[in-house]
């Protein structure tokens, strides 16, 4: 199973166990800092619910020191947040129902199954994991290798 990537700062956190030279450290760091782009005007969709509004905002809020998120990410943030919402709403019903129906399986477990694959997924392409923030700057080109003076 492949490694989980992670940021320069943390490698040398860890005391780089991957053994990375200075020059890769030091591009990866400059790739990380090429993820900072504009964050203005990210607002929800008039379309999702409340609570998934307050899921939106408070995601924007958390997430923008980092700059990882634009305008362009406001759809699938929607989205992600309208899967959130479901995903909660799934296991609210599921409690108050109970994991057996009339001896079968609830299928609202089903569901919710397919709301947290979901989710997962949309949190990787959002930048919203650790590991898919460090994947991303690890991936960037970069702009000159020559004038690196590692």
């Amino acid at each position: 199973m492949p490694q989980v990537a992670k940021s320069a700062m943390m490698h040398l956190y860890e005391g780089n166990p991957n053994n990375l030279t200075k020059k890769e450290i030091y591009k990866r760091k400059k790739n990380e800092e090429k993820l900072k782009v504009s964050s203005n005007n990210l607002n929800p969709p008039s379309w999702l619910e409340p609570g998934a509004k307050k899921n939106f905002k408070r995601i924007v809020e958390l997430m923008e020191p980092t700059g990882i998120l634009s305008e362009v990410d406001v759809d699938i943030l929607a989205v992600y947040c309208d899967t959130y919402y479901d995903y909660l709403s799934y296991k609210r019903k599921i409690r108050k129902t109970g994991n057996l129906i009339e001896g079968k399986v609830n299928p609202l477990i089903r569901e919710k199954r397919n709301a947290a694959a979901a989710l997962t997924k949309y949190a990787n392409m959002l930048g919203l994991t650790p590991s898919a923030r460090a994947s991303l700057a690890i991936h960037l080109d970069d702009e000159s290798d020559d004038d690196d003076d590692f």
